[in-house]
């Protein structure tokens, strides 16, 4: 059988059986790391500890210490969700469930809206199948088999999901959570070796989504929660939101009589006595301070299409935390969350020449900054 060589982190090398699985190499350098194990990276690759080794490579095994073990967790910990949701609620149809900054979330199609008691049974079924130590195990299906599969299953949208991401593909990633009811997601990986992984984990919220983020596209239950390594650190994270929750600018700003909202103007303000003067007090404080830097003051629109949003990144990384809406004409317009690209727009509105720098635009924008400049003021 031919060899290949690894080289470990360190710099040193070993040389194992070529097909060799990460895990084994784990457990080759210490019985320890290899149960501290949660997956790998293989020439940068993240990849999961069943990964076989066909080449030479460098290897490091990834541990709740690696800077990607938390986004892997916590992805792995979307799937632990998906199945509980998919066990308790045999109709569901899923979409996507990633890792995100403060956890994770997942979409399903269902019959009926979540409810509080909803999360409670989904938590603990959750739980039951982290305490079973169910393998994640990696299932390379070719492709037309997959479709096929996930379309007797009726879930158009994994179907989609598959025609599109892995067009040209002959072969297509799934795994598996084989319980009582087997749960089979496409998904690129990699996760956890195993359910006995996650342990510190809370459904926190649910809400409406659309699939892939379009008001014309299917609507969808949206489900959050998080995980951390350790129920300490879950703890200390959850008392964060309470606390934020009491620092929350929507109840201190009422309480204060700030500003109110309502249905009709979803996530617009509507500024009382004390909370303009307070907004206008701010912005002029800016300008004296702003001014005499060499700031001019602009104004940009506050609503843009999406294609600036796909420009400038935030459309990829933050259009789940964006307030859309629809234009006249179906296309997808996005809130401004911050001032930037449009000053690009504008600066990109005329020749300019060396001689014009330093040029620095200024805005006090009536969006959801001023909010956040208020809010910085109610929790100083």
């Amino acid at each position: 059988m031919s060899q290949v060589t690894i080289t470990l982190p360190d710099g040193s090398t070993r040389h194992v059986p070529s097909g060799t699985p990460v895990r084994a190499v784990a457990q080759d350098i210490s019985p320890r790391l290899a149960d501290a194990a949660l997956a790998a990276k293989v020439d940068d690759r993240l990849v999961d500890l069943g990964y076989p080794l066909a080449a030479d490579a460098r290897v490091q095994i990834v541990t709740s210490k690696s800077p990607e073990a938390l986004d892997l967790y916590r992805h792995s910990t979307a799937h632990l969700m998906a199945a509980a949701v998919t066990a308790l609620f045999p109709n569901a149809q899923c979409g996507i469930g990633p890792a995100i900054d403060e956890g994770f979330y997942y979409d399903f199609i269902v019959d009926r809206p979540f409810v509080p008691e909803d999360l409670e049974r989904i938590e603990a079924k959750m739980r039951e199948l982290a305490s079973q130590d169910l393998p994640y195990e990696r299932q390379m299906w070719p492709r037309e088999e997959a479709i096929a599969f996930f379309r007797q299953r009726g879930e158009p949208l994994k179907v989609q999901l598959i025609e599109e991401k892995t067009a040209g593909q002959p072969q297509v990633s799934c795994y598996t959570i084989k319980d009582r009811d087997t749960f089979v997601d496409f998904c690129v990986g990699p996760h956890v070796p195993s359910t006995s992984k996650l342990k510190a984990f809370k459904l926190l919220s649910t809400s409406n989504a659309y699939w892939k983020g379009d008001a014309k596209n299917a609507p969808m239950q949206r489900i959050y929660g998080t995980a951390f390594f350790s129920q300490k650190e879950l703890d200390e994270h959850l008392k964060r939101i309470e606390e934020a929750k009491k620092r929350d600018h929507r109840k201190v700003g009422k309480e204060l009589g700030l500003f109110t909202f309502h249905p009709w103007a979803p996530g617009a303000a509507f500024w009382l006595a004390k909370g303009t003067t307070l907004y206008n007090t701010l912005a002029n404080y800016m300008r004296d301070v702003l001014f005499p830097a060499g700031y001019v003051e602009v104004k940009a629109p506050i609503v843009f299409n999406k294609a600036l949003w796909e420009t400038s990144g935030h459309w990829d990384y933050y259009q789940d935390n964006m307030f859309l809406v629809k234009s006249a004409d179906g296309e997808a317009m996005g809130l401004k969350p911050m001032n930037c690209p449009g000053h690009f727009l504008l600066f990109g509105s005329e020749m300019r020449s060396y001689r014009d720098l330093p040029l620095r635009f200024h805005e006090q924008a009536q969006s959801v900054q001023a909010l956040v400049h208020v809010q910085c003021v109610l929790e100083r």
